[in-house]
């Protein structure tokens, strides 16, 4: 395993404003130690800058990917690491979502066409990064209890077909402090903290 994992700061900003968010990434960028930052947003759609234009609505961000949805039911996890080679950082990251999916009793499965996590043609989470100077930036989105109803007036990542779902629209109950606890230890073992 990379030595650069071998130290990870974990740190939970609770219900932080997105922008307030960018900035604070934006600061933590610039450091040396690797950054695992939990936050919920209160309700945004993002972008990712190559469509932004085709939604000028959006909080427009440097991540890949297209539109999407966030807020309070919306576990997010943000990955500011220091990343020598990002087709293995995202393969660990895929990995860690797809072990937390693990605990529930659905058919869960990740879709490399169109980047995310689904059940059936129901998108139950995201992934979107950037890497800049050894960096990584933004992270995942896990959809644990968001309004269906607002992340639904988009397609979600612009997909057509593609319907947005919930943990909680699937049938499990689970808060997002539960979620939490739930992929900490799987982030510690699949970047193998010391």
């Amino acid at each position: 395993m990379e030595k650069e994992y071998s130290k990870i700061n974990f740190k939970d900003l609770g219900k932080i404003d997105y922008l307030e968010f960018l900035a604070l990434q934006n600061e933590l960028i610039k450091q040396k130690e690797n950054y695992l930052l939990f936050a919920t947003h209160n309700p945004v759609y993002t972008v990712g800058k190559n469509e932004a234009e085709n939604f000028p609505f959006a909080i427009k961000t440097d991540r890949g990917g297209s539109i999407t949805y966030f807020d309070e039911g919306t576990l997010m996890v943000y990955f500011i690491f220091n990343i020598h080679n990002p087709a293995f950082f995202y393969k660990n990251v895929r990995r860690i979502v797809s072990k937390f999916f693990e605990n529930f009793p659905l058919k869960i499965f990740y879709d490399k066409t169109k980047p995310g996590f689904y059940i059936q043609n129901r998108k139950i989470a995201s992934l979107g990064f950037r890497y800049e100077n050894n960096r990584s930036k933004h992270g995942i989105s896990i959809h644990i209890n968001p309004d269906l109803n607002n992340f639904n007036k988009i397609n979600p990542c612009n997909l057509s077909g593609i319907k947005a779902t919930s943990l909680t629209n699937e049938g499990i109950k689970i808060t997002i402090d539960q979620a939490k606890n739930l992929i900490k230890p799987i982030i510690k073992e699949v970047f193998n903290e010391a």
